[in-house]
């Protein structure tokens, strides 16, 4: 099995819509309250420029992490 890091701007936005859709979907099983918005990283504010790269999905994915710990911890509180 290889590993290919997404090599696309668009190919990211597909799968993170598509997890987004799967962690909207989880929130309403659990009967939590609120709604998971998607918020887009500020790729401008982390030096990042126009072409994306292998850093570009890790703020993404760290973006993703906060957002889903902030739901959490919400829930709790």
């Amino acid at each position: 099995m290889d590993y290919l890091p997404i090599s696309s701007w668009e190919k990211s936005h597909q799968i993170m819509a598509e997890f987004y859709d799967i962690w909207q979907e989880a929130l309403q099983k659990r009967s939590l309250p609120g709604h998971f918005a998607r918020m887009e990283p500020n790729f401008g504010e982390y030096g990042l420029g126009d072409q994306y790269t292998l850093p570009h999905t890790a703020v993404q994915y760290a973006s993703i992490m906060l957002q889903m710990i902030a739901t959490a911890q919400s829930v709790r509180n």
